[in-house]
Protein backbone atom coordinates (compact mmCIF):
# COMPACT_ATOMS: atom_id res chain seq x y z
CA UNK A 1 0.00 0.00 0.00
CA UNK A 2 2.48 2.46 0.74
CA UNK A 3 4.45 2.02 -2.94
CA UNK A 4 1.01 2.62 -4.38
CA UNK A 5 0.36 5.71 -2.41
CA UNK A 6 3.90 7.20 -2.97
CA UNK A 7 2.81 6.32 -6.72
CA UNK A 8 -0.10 7.90 -6.56
CA UNK A 9 0.95 10.83 -4.73
CA UNK A 10 3.43 11.32 -7.33
CA UNK A 11 1.95 10.76 -10.52
CA UNK A 12 -1.28 12.93 -9.26
CA UNK A 13 1.27 15.78 -8.32
CA UNK A 14 2.96 15.66 -12.08
CA UNK A 15 -0.08 16.06 -13.81
CA UNK A 16 -1.39 18.10 -11.65
CA UNK A 17 1.40 20.72 -12.09
CA UNK A 18 1.18 20.09 -16.08
CA UNK A 19 -1.96 22.02 -15.87
CA UNK A 20 -1.21 24.32 -12.73
CA UNK A 21 1.98 25.03 -12.17
CA UNK A 22 3.67 25.54 -15.32
CA UNK A 23 3.57 28.39 -17.77
CA UNK A 24 0.22 27.70 -19.10
CA UNK A 25 -1.00 27.27 -16.00
CA UNK A 26 0.40 31.03 -14.78
CA UNK A 27 -1.48 32.21 -17.56
CA UNK A 28 -4.86 30.66 -16.99
CA UNK A 29 -4.65 32.05 -13.64
CA UNK A 30 -4.23 35.20 -14.60
CA UNK A 31 -7.33 35.42 -16.28
CA UNK A 32 -9.19 34.79 -13.23
CA UNK A 33 -8.09 37.37 -10.88
CA UNK A 34 -10.51 39.64 -9.17
CA UNK A 35 -8.32 42.51 -9.36
CA UNK A 36 -5.65 42.06 -11.71
CA UNK A 37 -3.83 45.16 -11.84
CA UNK A 38 -3.16 45.57 -8.01
CA UNK A 39 0.30 45.06 -7.89
CA UNK A 40 0.35 48.23 -10.45
CA UNK A 41 -1.48 50.67 -8.01
CA UNK A 42 -0.46 49.23 -4.75
CA UNK A 43 2.11 51.74 -2.59
CA UNK A 44 4.16 50.09 0.29
CA UNK A 45 6.26 53.56 1.38
CA UNK A 46 7.27 53.16 4.38
CA UNK A 47 6.56 49.63 5.28
CA UNK A 48 9.84 47.55 6.21
CA UNK A 49 10.29 43.71 4.54
CA UNK A 50 12.59 41.49 4.83
CA UNK A 51 13.60 38.40 2.21
CA UNK A 52 16.11 35.78 2.11
CA UNK A 53 17.73 34.22 -1.00
CA UNK A 54 17.27 37.92 -2.48
CA UNK A 55 19.93 37.83 -4.91
CA UNK A 56 18.39 35.83 -7.50
CA UNK A 57 15.47 34.40 -8.77
CA UNK A 58 12.28 34.06 -7.01
CA UNK A 59 13.99 36.22 -3.86
CA UNK A 60 15.28 38.73 -6.63
CA UNK A 61 12.20 39.46 -8.06
CA UNK A 62 10.10 40.02 -4.62
CA UNK A 63 12.99 42.35 -3.19
CA UNK A 64 12.54 44.26 -6.80
CA UNK A 65 8.80 44.59 -7.00
CA UNK A 66 9.03 45.67 -3.16
CA UNK A 67 11.49 48.66 -4.38
CA UNK A 68 9.80 49.73 -7.00
CA UNK A 69 6.65 50.13 -4.73
CA UNK A 70 8.90 52.63 -2.57
CA UNK A 71 9.18 49.44 0.37
CA UNK A 72 11.95 49.27 2.78
CA UNK A 73 14.25 46.59 1.86
CA UNK A 74 16.59 44.00 3.75
CA UNK A 75 18.51 41.42 1.04
CA UNK A 76 19.59 38.70 3.00
CA UNK A 77 22.20 36.63 1.34
CA UNK A 78 25.32 34.66 1.80
CA UNK A 79 27.58 35.91 -0.25
CA UNK A 80 28.81 39.54 -0.42
CA UNK A 81 30.12 39.79 -3.99
CA UNK A 82 26.46 38.54 -5.50
CA UNK A 83 24.33 40.55 -3.17
CA UNK A 84 26.03 43.46 -4.27
CA UNK A 85 25.59 42.78 -7.57
CA UNK A 86 21.73 41.90 -7.17
CA UNK A 87 21.44 45.30 -4.88
CA UNK A 88 23.10 47.32 -7.81
CA UNK A 89 20.61 45.92 -10.60
CA UNK A 90 17.36 46.41 -8.32
CA UNK A 91 18.60 50.35 -7.85
CA UNK A 92 18.90 50.80 -11.76
CA UNK A 93 15.65 49.58 -12.14
CA UNK A 94 14.12 51.00 -8.83
CA UNK A 95 16.09 54.43 -8.70
CA UNK A 96 16.44 56.54 -5.27
CA UNK A 97 15.19 52.87 -3.31
CA UNK A 98 16.06 52.05 0.25
CA UNK A 99 17.73 48.21 -0.36
CA UNK A 100 20.07 47.24 2.38
CA UNK A 101 22.19 43.78 2.64
CA UNK A 102 22.37 41.50 5.49
CA UNK A 103 24.97 38.82 4.74
CA UNK A 104 23.82 35.48 6.29
CA UNK A 105 23.66 32.12 5.69
CA UNK A 106 20.19 30.62 6.51
CA UNK A 107 21.53 27.20 7.50
CA UNK A 108 23.80 28.45 10.63
CA UNK A 109 22.36 28.93 13.21
CA UNK A 110 25.13 31.62 14.10
CA UNK A 111 24.02 33.42 11.02
CA UNK A 112 20.38 33.96 11.41
CA UNK A 113 20.94 35.13 14.83
CA UNK A 114 22.86 37.85 14.25
CA UNK A 115 21.76 38.67 11.26
CA UNK A 116 18.43 39.08 13.20
CA UNK A 117 20.46 41.28 15.78
CA UNK A 118 21.95 43.41 12.68
CA UNK A 119 18.49 43.96 11.36
CA UNK A 120 16.63 44.84 15.34
CA UNK A 121 19.07 47.15 15.98
CA UNK A 122 18.45 49.65 13.02
CA UNK A 123 14.48 49.64 14.85
CA UNK A 124 11.88 47.31 15.53
CA UNK A 125 9.63 47.42 12.68
CA UNK A 126 8.65 44.58 10.12
CA UNK A 127 5.74 44.23 8.27
CA UNK A 128 6.66 41.45 6.29
CA UNK A 129 9.33 38.27 6.09
CA UNK A 130 9.77 36.03 3.58
CA UNK A 131 11.47 33.00 3.61
CA UNK A 132 12.76 32.02 0.27
CA UNK A 133 16.31 30.90 0.98
CA UNK A 134 17.21 27.05 0.60
CA UNK A 135 19.57 24.39 -1.03
CA UNK A 136 18.46 21.09 -3.11
CA UNK A 137 21.47 18.86 -2.87
CA UNK A 138 22.08 15.49 -4.75
CA UNK A 139 24.20 14.40 -1.59
CA UNK A 140 24.20 14.79 1.89
CA UNK A 141 26.11 17.30 3.38
CA UNK A 142 26.30 18.72 6.75
CA UNK A 143 27.06 22.21 8.04
CA UNK A 144 29.46 23.32 10.17
CA UNK A 145 27.08 22.94 12.82
CA UNK A 146 26.51 19.63 12.64
CA UNK A 147 22.75 19.79 10.53
CA UNK A 148 22.40 18.57 7.25
CA UNK A 149 21.68 21.55 4.61
CA UNK A 150 18.58 20.84 3.43
CA UNK A 151 16.99 20.38 6.67
CA UNK A 152 19.01 23.47 8.15
CA UNK A 153 17.82 25.98 5.38
CA UNK A 154 14.35 25.32 4.56
CA UNK A 155 12.93 24.22 7.73
CA UNK A 156 15.29 24.67 11.04
CA UNK A 157 17.18 27.60 11.15
CA UNK A 158 15.68 29.19 7.79
CA UNK A 159 12.15 29.50 8.56
CA UNK A 160 11.77 28.09 12.24
CA UNK A 161 14.55 30.16 13.88
CA UNK A 162 14.16 32.95 11.75
CA UNK A 163 10.62 33.05 11.72
CA UNK A 164 10.48 32.73 15.28
CA UNK A 165 12.87 35.61 16.18
CA UNK A 166 10.74 37.66 13.83
CA UNK A 167 6.98 36.83 15.16
CA UNK A 168 7.36 39.19 17.77
CA UNK A 169 7.53 42.26 14.92
CA UNK A 170 5.43 41.05 12.43
CA UNK A 171 2.30 40.89 15.59
CA UNK A 172 3.15 44.28 16.39
CA UNK A 173 2.59 45.34 12.52
CA UNK A 174 -0.09 42.84 12.42
CA UNK A 175 2.51 41.74 9.23
CA UNK A 176 3.04 39.23 6.93
CA UNK A 177 5.25 35.81 7.22
CA UNK A 178 5.40 34.26 3.53
CA UNK A 179 7.70 30.90 3.34
CA UNK A 180 8.00 29.36 0.14
CA UNK A 181 7.11 26.20 0.12
CA UNK A 182 6.91 24.04 -3.51
CA UNK A 183 4.63 21.59 -4.79
CA UNK A 184 6.99 18.76 -3.99
CA UNK A 185 5.63 18.55 -0.43
CA UNK A 186 2.70 17.01 -2.59
CA UNK A 187 4.92 14.04 -2.74
CA UNK A 188 5.23 12.82 0.81
CA UNK A 189 4.34 13.70 5.00
CA UNK A 190 6.81 14.61 6.95
CA UNK A 191 9.07 12.26 8.69
CA UNK A 192 9.96 11.65 11.95
CA UNK A 193 12.95 13.64 13.40
CA UNK A 194 16.13 11.59 12.66
CA UNK A 195 15.32 10.99 9.10
CA UNK A 196 14.74 14.73 8.70
CA UNK A 197 18.25 15.12 9.35
CA UNK A 198 19.86 12.22 7.36
CA UNK A 199 20.67 10.51 10.49
CA UNK A 200 17.90 7.51 9.47
CA UNK A 201 17.52 5.74 6.19
CA UNK A 202 19.24 6.17 2.66
CA UNK A 203 19.58 10.06 2.33
CA UNK A 204 17.73 11.32 -1.28
CA UNK A 205 17.90 14.50 -2.28
CA UNK A 206 14.60 15.21 -4.08
CA UNK A 207 13.36 13.56 -0.90
CA UNK A 208 15.02 15.42 1.83
CA UNK A 209 13.73 18.74 -0.43
CA UNK A 210 10.44 17.58 -0.19
CA UNK A 211 9.71 16.23 3.54
CA UNK A 212 10.95 20.00 4.48
CA UNK A 213 8.62 21.83 2.30
CA UNK A 214 5.81 19.38 3.89
CA UNK A 215 7.46 20.84 7.00
CA UNK A 216 6.77 24.32 6.39
CA UNK A 217 3.53 23.73 5.36
CA UNK A 218 2.98 22.00 8.71
CA UNK A 219 4.67 25.10 10.81
CA UNK A 220 2.67 28.28 8.74
CA UNK A 221 -0.50 26.06 9.89
CA UNK A 222 0.55 26.20 13.48
CA UNK A 223 1.79 29.35 13.52
CA UNK A 224 -1.08 30.79 11.90
CA UNK A 225 -3.37 29.29 15.16
CA UNK A 226 -0.68 30.70 17.04
CA UNK A 227 -0.11 34.30 16.20
CA UNK A 228 -3.60 35.46 14.96
CA UNK A 229 -1.96 39.02 14.66
CA UNK A 230 0.29 37.75 11.74
CA UNK A 231 -0.81 36.54 8.58
CA UNK A 232 1.46 33.33 7.86
CA UNK A 233 1.07 31.65 4.70
CA UNK A 234 3.07 29.28 2.65
CA UNK A 235 3.13 29.47 -1.06
CA UNK A 236 4.48 27.60 -4.45
CA UNK A 237 6.68 29.20 -7.25
CA UNK A 238 4.78 26.91 -9.36
CA UNK A 239 7.35 25.09 -11.96
CA UNK A 240 9.87 28.74 -12.58
CA UNK A 241 12.97 28.95 -14.30
CA UNK A 242 15.52 30.15 -11.79
CA UNK A 243 19.17 29.28 -11.29
CA UNK A 244 18.55 26.99 -8.59
CA UNK A 245 16.32 25.14 -10.77
CA UNK A 246 19.08 24.51 -13.30
CA UNK A 247 21.35 23.79 -10.87
CA UNK A 248 18.96 21.12 -9.10
CA UNK A 249 17.90 19.54 -12.33
CA UNK A 250 19.89 20.03 -14.98
CA UNK A 251 18.33 19.12 -18.37
CA UNK A 252 15.60 16.73 -16.53
CA UNK A 253 13.51 20.58 -16.12
CA UNK A 254 12.24 19.86 -19.68
CA UNK A 255 9.90 18.24 -18.40
CA UNK A 256 8.47 20.74 -16.40
CA UNK A 257 8.16 22.97 -19.86
CA UNK A 258 6.87 25.51 -20.40
CA UNK A 259 8.13 27.14 -17.22
CA UNK A 260 7.57 30.42 -15.83
CA UNK A 261 9.45 32.75 -15.60
CA UNK A 262 10.87 34.09 -12.22
CA UNK A 263 8.63 37.06 -12.53
CA UNK A 264 5.91 34.50 -12.87
CA UNK A 265 6.51 32.40 -9.99
CA UNK A 266 7.25 35.62 -7.53
CA UNK A 267 3.89 37.30 -8.69
CA UNK A 268 1.67 35.70 -6.23
CA UNK A 269 4.08 36.27 -3.45
CA UNK A 270 4.19 39.22 -4.11
CA UNK A 271 0.15 39.36 -3.59
CA UNK A 272 0.20 37.74 -0.53
CA UNK A 273 2.80 40.79 0.75
CA UNK A 274 0.72 43.82 -1.15
CA UNK A 275 -2.89 42.63 -1.07
CA UNK A 276 -5.58 43.92 1.99
CA UNK A 277 -4.68 41.73 5.14
CA UNK A 278 -8.80 40.58 4.92
CA UNK A 279 -8.12 38.92 1.56
CA UNK A 280 -5.42 36.30 3.02
CA UNK A 281 -6.34 33.34 4.55
CA UNK A 282 -3.77 32.54 7.06
CA UNK A 283 -2.48 29.10 7.19
CA UNK A 284 -2.78 28.79 3.53
CA UNK A 285 -0.95 27.17 0.87
CA UNK A 286 -0.99 29.45 -1.95
CA UNK A 287 -0.37 29.25 -5.41
CA UNK A 288 -1.16 32.59 -7.94
CA UNK A 289 -3.27 34.35 -5.14
CA UNK A 290 -5.49 31.47 -4.33
CA UNK A 291 -5.60 28.98 -1.40
CA UNK A 292 -4.53 25.29 -2.42
CA UNK A 293 -5.32 21.59 -1.53
CA UNK A 294 -2.52 20.28 0.41
CA UNK A 295 -3.18 16.92 -0.19
CA UNK A 296 -3.78 14.77 -3.34
CA UNK A 297 -2.64 11.57 -3.06
CA UNK A 298 -5.80 9.53 -3.08
CA UNK A 299 -7.77 8.43 -5.71
CA UNK A 300 -8.53 11.25 -8.92
CA UNK A 301 -6.81 13.87 -6.78
CA UNK A 302 -8.31 13.38 -3.44
CA UNK A 303 -6.61 13.95 -0.35
CA UNK A 304 -6.08 11.03 0.50
CA UNK A 305 -4.41 9.98 3.73
CA UNK A 306 -0.93 8.98 2.41
CA UNK A 307 0.68 12.50 2.79
CA UNK A 308 -0.99 13.33 5.98
CA UNK A 309 0.62 13.72 9.33
CA UNK A 310 -0.92 12.57 12.14
CA UNK A 311 -2.05 15.18 15.02
CA UNK A 312 0.71 13.75 17.45
CA UNK A 313 3.35 13.29 14.56
CA UNK A 314 2.67 17.43 14.27
CA UNK A 315 3.23 17.98 18.00
CA UNK A 316 6.03 16.26 18.34
CA UNK A 317 7.81 17.72 15.06
CA UNK A 318 6.53 21.84 17.10
CA UNK A 319 7.93 20.49 20.18
CA UNK A 320 11.43 19.76 18.51
CA UNK A 321 11.10 23.01 16.54
CA UNK A 322 10.64 24.78 19.97
CA UNK A 323 13.26 23.03 22.18
CA UNK A 324 16.08 23.84 18.96
CA UNK A 325 15.25 27.56 18.99
CA UNK A 326 15.04 27.37 23.07
CA UNK A 327 18.65 26.15 22.44
CA UNK A 328 18.29 22.78 24.46
CA UNK A 329 19.43 20.28 21.26
CA UNK A 330 22.75 18.09 21.19
CA UNK A 331 25.43 19.86 21.18
CA UNK A 332 27.75 20.37 18.13
CA UNK A 333 30.06 17.39 18.79
CA UNK A 334 27.13 14.90 19.53
CA UNK A 335 25.81 15.54 16.22
CA UNK A 336 28.75 15.37 14.44
CA UNK A 337 29.24 12.01 16.26
CA UNK A 338 25.93 10.58 15.69
CA UNK A 339 26.09 11.48 11.84
CA UNK A 340 29.41 9.81 11.14
CA UNK A 341 28.22 6.57 13.16
CA UNK A 342 25.29 6.75 11.41
CA UNK A 343 27.35 7.32 7.94
CA UNK A 344 29.68 4.52 9.34
CA UNK A 345 26.56 1.70 9.67
CA UNK A 346 25.50 2.82 6.70
CA UNK A 347 28.63 1.74 4.81
CA UNK A 348 28.35 -1.92 6.44
CA UNK A 349 25.29 -2.17 5.62
CA UNK A 350 26.35 -1.76 2.12
CA UNK A 351 28.75 -4.06 2.39
CA UNK A 352 26.05 -6.55 2.80
CA UNK A 353 24.28 -6.12 -0.42
CA UNK A 354 22.85 -8.41 -3.00
CA UNK A 355 25.84 -8.45 -5.60
CA UNK A 356 25.38 -8.81 -9.66
CA UNK A 357 26.74 -12.18 -11.26
CA UNK A 358 30.81 -11.62 -11.18
CA UNK A 359 30.36 -13.94 -14.60
CA UNK A 360 30.34 -12.04 -17.24
CA UNK A 361 27.24 -12.47 -19.94
CA UNK A 362 26.29 -11.62 -23.80
CA UNK A 363 24.14 -9.05 -23.89
CA UNK A 364 23.24 -9.87 -27.18
CA UNK A 365 22.10 -13.65 -25.97
CA UNK A 366 20.62 -12.33 -23.11
CA UNK A 367 17.70 -10.05 -25.31
CA UNK A 368 14.94 -11.46 -26.34
CA UNK A 369 11.56 -12.33 -24.78
CA UNK A 370 11.62 -14.03 -21.01
CA UNK A 371 8.82 -15.32 -19.04
CA UNK A 372 8.46 -14.60 -15.31
CA UNK A 373 7.82 -17.82 -13.41
CA UNK A 374 8.16 -17.27 -9.59
CA UNK A 375 9.12 -13.34 -8.13
CA UNK A 376 9.24 -11.07 -5.06
CA UNK A 377 7.35 -8.74 -6.68
CA UNK A 378 6.51 -5.18 -6.44
CA UNK A 379 3.49 -2.52 -6.11
CA UNK A 380 3.08 -3.10 -9.46
CA UNK A 381 3.08 -6.66 -10.57
CA UNK A 382 1.43 -8.25 -7.01
CA UNK A 383 -1.47 -10.67 -7.42
CA UNK A 384 -0.99 -10.77 -11.12
CA UNK A 385 -0.04 -13.75 -13.93
CA UNK A 386 1.36 -14.35 -17.26
CA UNK A 387 4.54 -12.01 -16.91
CA UNK A 388 6.39 -11.35 -19.46
CA UNK A 389 9.62 -9.77 -19.81
CA UNK A 390 10.98 -8.49 -23.33
CA UNK A 391 14.10 -6.81 -23.85
CA UNK A 392 15.83 -5.05 -27.11
CA UNK A 393 18.95 -3.37 -27.37
CA UNK A 394 19.26 -0.16 -29.22
CA UNK A 395 22.24 0.17 -30.97
CA UNK A 396 22.00 4.24 -31.65
CA UNK A 397 21.43 4.95 -28.09
CA UNK A 398 23.72 2.45 -26.65
CA UNK A 399 20.74 1.61 -24.10
CA UNK A 400 18.13 -1.63 -23.24
CA UNK A 401 14.47 -1.06 -24.25
CA UNK A 402 12.50 -3.06 -21.59
CA UNK A 403 9.18 -3.60 -22.03
CA UNK A 404 7.18 -5.98 -18.90
CA UNK A 405 3.72 -6.59 -19.52
CA UNK A 406 1.04 -8.48 -16.97
CA UNK A 407 -2.15 -9.65 -16.31
CA UNK A 408 -4.67 -9.03 -13.65
CA UNK A 409 -5.26 -12.17 -11.46
CA UNK A 410 -9.09 -12.18 -13.29
CA UNK A 411 -7.21 -11.96 -16.26
CA UNK A 412 -9.42 -8.99 -17.40
CA UNK A 413 -7.01 -6.06 -18.40
CA UNK A 414 -3.11 -6.39 -19.54
CA UNK A 415 -0.79 -3.75 -18.25
CA UNK A 416 2.70 -2.43 -19.65
CA UNK A 417 5.49 -0.70 -18.19
CA UNK A 418 8.31 0.54 -20.40
CA UNK A 419 11.57 1.06 -19.11
CA UNK A 420 15.24 1.48 -20.15
CA UNK A 421 17.79 -0.03 -18.98
CA UNK A 422 21.90 1.27 -18.79
CA UNK A 423 24.99 -1.00 -18.39
CA UNK A 424 27.23 -0.07 -15.64
CA UNK A 425 29.88 -2.99 -15.48
CA UNK A 426 31.79 -4.82 -17.81
CA UNK A 427 30.54 -8.37 -17.17
CA UNK A 428 26.88 -7.02 -18.75
CA UNK A 429 25.47 -8.01 -15.13
CA UNK A 430 24.65 -4.65 -13.37
CA UNK A 431 21.76 -2.35 -15.00
CA UNK A 432 20.51 1.12 -14.32
CA UNK A 433 16.75 0.70 -15.05
CA UNK A 434 14.48 3.94 -15.73
CA UNK A 435 10.82 4.23 -15.33
CA UNK A 436 8.90 7.34 -15.83
CA UNK A 437 6.11 7.48 -13.07
CA UNK A 438 5.96 11.52 -12.91
CA UNK A 439 8.01 14.37 -13.50
CA UNK A 440 11.76 12.27 -13.59
CA UNK A 441 12.30 8.77 -14.07
CA UNK A 442 12.36 6.86 -11.08
CA UNK A 443 16.18 5.20 -11.41
CA UNK A 444 16.17 1.49 -9.90
CA UNK A 445 19.33 -0.91 -9.98
CA UNK A 446 18.93 -4.04 -11.79
CA UNK A 447 21.20 -6.84 -11.38
CA UNK A 448 21.81 -10.21 -13.16
CA UNK A 449 22.46 -12.60 -10.55
CA UNK A 450 22.19 -16.07 -12.19
CA UNK A 451 22.03 -16.80 -15.45
CA UNK A 452 22.93 -20.41 -16.87
CA UNK A 453 25.13 -21.09 -19.67
CA UNK A 454 22.03 -21.64 -22.13
CA UNK A 455 20.67 -18.38 -21.62
CA UNK A 456 17.52 -20.28 -20.94
CA UNK A 457 16.80 -19.63 -17.30
CA UNK A 458 17.89 -16.34 -15.23
CA UNK A 459 17.66 -14.45 -12.16
CA UNK A 460 17.33 -10.77 -11.78
CA UNK A 461 17.19 -9.06 -8.24
CA UNK A 462 18.09 -5.44 -6.23
CA UNK A 463 20.67 -4.39 -4.06
CA UNK A 464 18.42 -4.55 -0.84
CA UNK A 465 16.39 -7.69 -1.84
CA UNK A 466 13.25 -6.07 -2.43
CA UNK A 467 12.28 -7.63 -5.66
CA UNK A 468 13.33 -10.43 -7.74
CA UNK A 469 12.38 -12.16 -10.84
CA UNK A 470 13.08 -15.72 -11.53
CA UNK A 471 12.34 -16.03 -15.46
CA UNK A 472 13.05 -18.53 -17.92
CA UNK A 473 12.91 -18.48 -22.20
CA UNK A 474 9.64 -21.02 -22.02
CA UNK A 475 6.09 -20.14 -19.84
CA UNK A 476 6.85 -22.87 -17.81
CA UNK A 477 9.71 -25.23 -16.07
CA UNK A 478 9.77 -28.49 -14.42
CA UNK A 479 9.35 -28.79 -11.04
CA UNK A 480 13.04 -29.69 -9.97
CA UNK A 481 14.66 -26.81 -12.17
CA UNK A 482 12.39 -23.96 -10.68
CA UNK A 483 13.08 -25.01 -6.99
CA UNK A 484 16.45 -25.17 -7.61
CA UNK A 485 16.30 -21.48 -8.72
CA UNK A 486 14.34 -20.90 -5.61
CA UNK A 487 17.45 -22.20 -3.76
CA UNK A 488 19.60 -20.08 -5.47
CA UNK A 489 17.91 -16.41 -4.95
CA UNK A 490 17.38 -18.10 -0.85
CA UNK A 491 21.52 -18.36 -0.58
CA UNK A 492 21.28 -15.10 -1.76
CA UNK A 493 19.52 -13.70 1.14
CA UNK A 494 15.80 -13.45 -0.73
CA UNK A 495 13.35 -14.79 2.11
CA UNK A 496 11.68 -18.00 0.85
CA UNK A 497 8.32 -17.31 1.90
CA UNK A 498 8.33 -14.10 -0.36
CA UNK A 499 8.83 -15.88 -3.42
CA UNK A 500 5.90 -16.36 -5.07
CA UNK A 501 4.75 -18.09 -8.15
CA UNK A 502 3.59 -16.18 -11.60
CA UNK A 503 1.53 -18.97 -13.39
CA UNK A 504 1.26 -17.90 -16.66
CA UNK A 505 -2.05 -19.22 -18.27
Amino acid sequence: MPAYSQFAATSQFFLYGTRHFNQTGYMKHVKAYKQPNLLDDVDLRGKVFMVTGANSGIGKEIALFLARKEAIVYMVCRSQQRAAAARDEILVAAPGATVNVLLADCSLERDVRRCWEEFASNGPQLDGLVCNAGALLNEKTLTDEGLEVTFASHLLVGADLLGSLALPALAASKGRLVIVSSGGMYNTKFPDWETANALKGKYDGQLAYAYMKRGQVLLAENWARAHPDVKVVTCHPGWASTDGVDKAYGSKKSVLEPMRTSWEGAEGMCWLLAAPVEEIESGAFYLDREPQVKHMAGPFFTEGTFTKNSDEEVAELMAKLEAWTSAERPSLQELCDRHTAFDIGQSARQEGKLQPLDRAIEIPRFMGQWYVISHVPTFIDKNTVNGIEKYTWDEDKQMINVQFTYMNAEQTKTSEVLQTAKVLNSNGTEWQLSIKLGPWPIKLAYFIIHCDEDYNTCIVGNPDRSYMYIMARTPCVEAGILEKLKNVAESMGYDRSKIKDVPQV
